[in-house]
């Protein structure tokens, strides 16, 4: 469902490489860095917290929203007030010239926007596809208009804060419609909202951190044209969102009833949702691995080619990413482990940056990327081994996870064998990714992974074809 919203989003850095300089695109890239940070701060996942008590107490529902709605309030003027004495502090040494347009899109952005996850929570997945396609959809037409009439950053900066301006009043006359004859039950409890939302929101800000701490160190020490380049190199970092984080999300409020119900079966769902995963980003992995000079010079122009080898080293993050332990604490209501792999995973990469950086600039930031996240992960399937009471072997469907890894190998064959892109140019790259393609689905079916049974039975069955 995600899959088209995130897409778009995708589709404005093809657009903004074009219509603004490298330098130019490199600043637009650092106000959204510092608005990512900022925004995690304020937001601090409380909406995300929806996706649990929506569906685990139905009868509660709009006390839980207005409960988060208040909370982000709160939270969001706080994190604009602390970030705004810091910078001025420091002499602008944070934020600098983005100080005041990074708090007011922030305040505009986050507050009344739980859309998506009461959505989710109340499991109408077309609402969600409405609004979040909508919104992305306004977001990129508002960038892409303002850099093609001004090709100026802070024209672009005015213009998102006139949106999320507009949003911002008309997700507040909505609500008021909405839920006006619908307060239902009362009686949830601040202190247990608070419970589930702190360790939640510490992990979404370190996590936050930790994945913007190689554009933080790059934008200080190397400029905006380096950052630029770091940007492109991290392009498939939304992979993740878009695949991995669209399954996780959608299943969260089923897994999290279903411990309610029964006090099990969210392991056993999160084991299907890592096959999932290494589904489509161990085939992003190799792929992206192989191609990534085509990719980037198709994609984003010869400007960018240094990114490619920064794409090369990023990718390998992927395959920690096919584990999203993450979710299945949620569903637990353990979030503290969560909390502390990220924190052992910033000082990680903390500690790679500063010795990688100045050697092998925007290739080493990427790097202490890679060695964070899997440090994280190791913290973190070791933690979720603990609160399940159960061995290595029980963890995770290994015999099917090893039947994709087997298929992507495999299908890796004549891909890696030819150099098709050098000889045949752009039909060269497309004959491989088909190639690829069609030898990776016929592994599965002949390991007969179930997923990949079922997809084909699906597709033969409006044939008439007997399986």
């Amino acid at each position: 469902m995600r899959l088209a919203n995130q897409a778009l989003i995708l589709l404005s850095p093809l657009i903004l490489v074009r219509l603004l300089s490298v330098a130019q695109f490199g600043r637009y890239r650092e106000f959204l860095l510092y608005v990512g940070l900022l925004s995690a701060l304020a937001a601090f996942g409380i909406n995300n917290s929806l996706l649990y008590f929506v569906p685990a107490r139905p009868q509660q529902t709009w006390q839980f929203v207005r409960q988060a709605s208040a909370l982000v309030a709160i939270n969001s003027i706080a994190g604009a007030v602390l970030l705004f004495t810091l910078d001025t502090l420091s002499g602008g040494a944070l934020i600098g010239e983005f100080l005041i347009p990074v708090c007011v899109y922030v305040l505009l952005f986050v507050n009344v926007d739980f859309w998506e996850f009461l959505w989710l929570g109340l499991r109408r997945p077309g609402a969600v596809f409405a609004y979040s396609g909508a919104r992305a959809l306004a977001r990129m037409t508002v960038v892409v208009v303002a850099a093609s009439l001004a090709r100026d950053v802070d024209t672009i900066i005015l213009a998102l804060i006139a949106l999320e301006a507009t949003r911002l009043a008309v997700s507040l006359y909505a609500w008021r419609r909405l839920a006006r004859g619908q307060e239902g039950a009362s009686g949830s409890s601040w202190r247990e909202h608070l419970r589930f939302c702190a360790p939640v929101g510490i992990a979404t800000v370190l996590l936050t951190l930790n994945k913007s701490l190689g554009g933080l160190f790059i934008a200080k020490w190397l400029g905006p044209v380096a950052l630029a380049l770091y940007v492109i190199g991290t392009y498939a970092e939304p992979l993740v969102t878009i695949l991995r984080n669209s399954i996780s999300d959608a299943l969260l409020p089923e897994m999290a009833a279903s411990e309610e119900r029964t006090g099990s079966g969210a392991l056993e769902m999160w084991r299907r949702t890592t096959v999932l995963s290494a589904l489509f980003l161990l085939p992003a992995v190799v792929l992206l691995f192989r191609f990534a000079e085509p990719i980037v010079t198709l994609l984003f122009s010869d400007e960018y080619l240094p990114a490619a080898l920064v794409m090369q080293v990023f990718v390998l993050a992927l395959v920690r990413e096919c584990f999203d332990f993450g979710v299945v604490l949620r569903a637990l209501n353990r979030t503290t482990p969560i909390v502390t792999g990220s924190i052992v995973a910033i000082a990680v990469n903390v500690g790679l940056l500063t010795l990688l950086v100045p050697s092998f600039g925007i290739v080493g930031a990427a790097a202490a990327f890679v060695v964070a996240r899997f440090v994280d992960g190791a913290y973190l399937g070791w933690r979720t081994l603990r609160l399940h009471d159960v061995g290595l072997r029980e963890l995770a469907s290994w015999g099917d996870l090893g039947r994709v890894v087997v298929a992507t190998a495999t299908a890796c064959v004549p891909v890696y064998a030819f150099d098709w892109y050098r000889t045949f140019g752009l039909a060269g790259l497309a004959a491989a990714l088909f190639l690829f393609a069609v030898s990776f689905a016929l592994c599965l079916l002949a390991l007969r992974l179930p997923e990949a049974v079922r997809a084909f039975r699906r597709l033969l069955q409006p044939l008439g074809v007997r399986t």
